[in-house]
């Protein structure tokens, strides 16, 4: 799967996420769980802050529906983190142009498990 550079792996890290999706600790995390959220084309949108909370922030995990996470910010797919709609066209900031990040917290939980 081709690596993700919409954000750095040091903006990653001060931000407390990770670059790889791991569906099989995304399978363990339940309602309410938080995740990273970075809009796919952050680094198109010059005139804001990159860290505008339009083009990252935390989303909370309300569900999941089969093979998809559900937040509150959209679907996303468990496998792979990413939105689960085609893009709608809109280039702004809708939940069709975003993928997922797993938090650290998450990451060291699942080892010590």
């Amino acid at each position: 799967m081709r690596t993700h550079r919409n954000i750095t792996d040091e903006e990653l890290h001060k931000l407390g996420a990770v670059r790889d999706w791991n569906e099989d600790i995304a399978k363990t995390l339940t309602v309410n769980s938080e995740l990273l959220w970075v809009h796919n084309r952050r680094k198109k949108f010059t005139s804001l802050d990159q860290n505008d909370g339009r083009l990252v922030k935390r989303v909370n995990i309300i569900g999941f529906n089969n093979c998809d996470i559900k937040t509150d910010f959209g679907d996303y797919s468990l496998e792979s983190g990413k939105n689960v709609h085609d893009a709608c066209g809109c280039l702004r900031f809708c939940d069709c142009y975003g993928r997922l990040y797993l938090l650290n917290k998450q990451i060291q939980s699942a080892v010590l498990n």
